[in-house]
């Protein structure tokens, strides 16, 4: 066979994992990952009300301030459970606004009503995204189902 296989600009894609990768820095940056020098220097107001603002749409309000603010630099991974973890990843995806977000596992940490608040802002934003799970719950969030079985051709399906 032949043909052409494309895939978006690298800066246009998030892939979101079932344990999110944490970087070593502030919380600042964990929310600007992976974009760090494309956002700004991290020391005005707008961007310190704009931040804040996502972290209150990912049901962290109160996360800055736990830690000493913005700029707390912390072992992530250690200091955030992987619910918490999992809402910073979609505070990313909030952030940098990508036209297409893969999400592996993504809220499996994370009850019914985030995974949904998380799904609708998604929609909402207009981000184009393919989800990777087994918690039935997803599939209303989605417009087709393709489903991998053990030893069958997975068939795609639409949902409406």
């Amino acid at each position: 066979g032949q043909g052409v296989i494309s895939r978006p600009d690298l800066e246009d894609i998030l892939f979101l994992p079932q344990r999110p990768y944490m970087i070593l820095g502030s919380l600042r940056e964990q929310l600007l990952y992976p974009n760090l020098k494309n956002n700004g220097n991290g020391k005005n107001e707008t961007e310190d009300e704009f931040l804040s603002a996502i972290l209150q749409a990912v049901n962290l309000p109160n996360l800055a301030e736990r830690f000493g603010g913005l700029d707390a630099q912390e072992n992530w991974e250690s200091v955030l459970s992987l619910g918490e973890q999992q809402r910073v990843a979609f505070a990313r995806v909030l952030v940098n606004r990508p036209q297409y977000a893969i999400l592996d596992e993504a809220t499996s940490a994370l009850d019914v009503e985030n995974e949904e608040s998380l799904y609708q802002k998604l929609s909402e934003m207009g981000t184009t995204y393919i989800s990777v799970g087994h918690r039935p719950t997803l599939i209303q969030y989605h417009q087709q189902l393709l489903e991998i079985l053990e030893g069958v051709v997975g068939e795609l399906k639409p949902l409406n």
